[in-house]
């Protein structure tokens, strides 16, 4: 049997060759026609252009585009423009624009916590409705209406923060502040112990509180009566109440003159003695390097009194003298005797 024959078919090798054809020819023609139809079906969606000055971290062909959270399209092209510019074609889903205009924002935005970069479109003040072929100018004032939020532009902003911050100046402040703060320890630890006094004092019953406030007011009172005692004494006096003109030119004196003239007098020895108070210093450490152990010149000095004591007796000093050969000395002590 040949190999295109099958059991109980008769067929012969013409007729084999002609289906196999037939078959073939089939087969190209549906692809044909399939590949024709996909071409010539226009794809659903509206497609908008977007011309930018800077294009966020991850944003690539296929990136995901949302409005209000929901998906509504994709980037189906990033190509170069005029002037440095970039422009990124969206094809959105007509159906879920949300109320979108020519006036959107635009978000570059992480989708997730791997940094998956999106493309989130945020309603503007109000402008034209979109259509199909819409070109969005993002370009020039209109820049400021581009957010990146990119994980990228997030790590490039810390790093220039940490360069502009973690600086030499950035510790030298730290130090100061804590040199500043550890100088200011005194008056916090007065402050601290002055509230720990007041809340003790807070425990105390009132009565004990008044008690002893009460002592206060009594020597408060006191004072006050000794104060108006030693104004009517002043205003008792003979001088002040006949002879007032004399004490009033008492006074002038006392205030007028002879206070101004001891002030300059005062101002004047001053200037004068400086120079000698100055002397005094080195002088008063010549006498101080003179005894320099107190302790054992006063011991010495007390046993050089106590000898002389000793040797002292009732009738006088205890002492010979040898006068021979001095006549001078020795003729008006002794007489003249031998």
């Amino acid at each position: 049997m040949p190999n295109y024959g099958m059991p109980g078919v008769a067929v012969d090798r013409k007729r084999s060759m002609a289906v196999g054809a037939i078959a073939i020819a089939l087969v190209v023609a549906v692809a044909a026609g399939w590949a024709l139809y996909r071409s010539q079906k226009a794809e659903a969606g509206m497609d908008i252009s977007l011309r930018t000055e800077q294009i966020g971290d991850g944003v690539l062909v296929g990136t995901d585009v949302r409005a209000e959270g929901v998906v509504i399209g994709k980037v189906t092209e990033i190509t170069p423009d005029a002037r440095g510019t970039q422009r990124i074609s969206l094809r959105l889903d007509d159906s879920r624009l949300f109320g979108l205009d020519d006036s959107l924002l635009v978000d570059y935005a992480p989708a997730n916590l791997f940094g998956i970069s999106e493309i989130e479109l945020r309603r503007g003040a109000g402008g034209s409705p979109l259509r199909a072929g819409s070109v969005i100018d993002l370009t020039g004032a209109k820049a400021e209406d581009v957010y990146d939020a990119t994980m990228g532009s997030i790590l490039r902003s810390m790093s220039q923060v940490g360069g502009s911050v973690l600086t030499p100046q950035m510790a030298s402040v730290i130090a100061q502040a804590a040199a500043d703060t550890q100088a200011l320890t005194p008056l916090a630890q007065a402050l601290i112990t002055a509230q720990r006094v007041i809340a003790d004092n807070q425990k105390m019953p009132l009565s004990q509180l008044f008690g002893t406030l009460g002592p206060a007011f009594d020597g408060g009172g006191q004072f006050a009566g000794a104060t108006v005692q030693v104004v009517d004494l002043i205003r008792s006096m003979e001088r002040l109440q006949h002879d007032r003109d004399a004490y009033d030119q008492g006074v002038a004196v006392v205030t007028g003159q002879l206070l101004p003239v001891l002030a300059n007098t005062l101002t004047t020895a001053g200037t004068q003695l400086s120079g000698t108070t100055d002397m005094l210093v080195p002088l008063l450490n010549v006498l101080a390097q003179m005894v320099p152990a107190p302790q054992q010149s006063s011991a010495e000095l007390r046993a050089l009194l106590q000898r002389l004591d000793s040797s002292f007796t009732g009738n006088g000093l205890d002492v010979e003298l040898d006068l021979k050969g001095v006549p001078a000395i020795a003729v008006p002590l002794l007489g003249g005797a031998r």
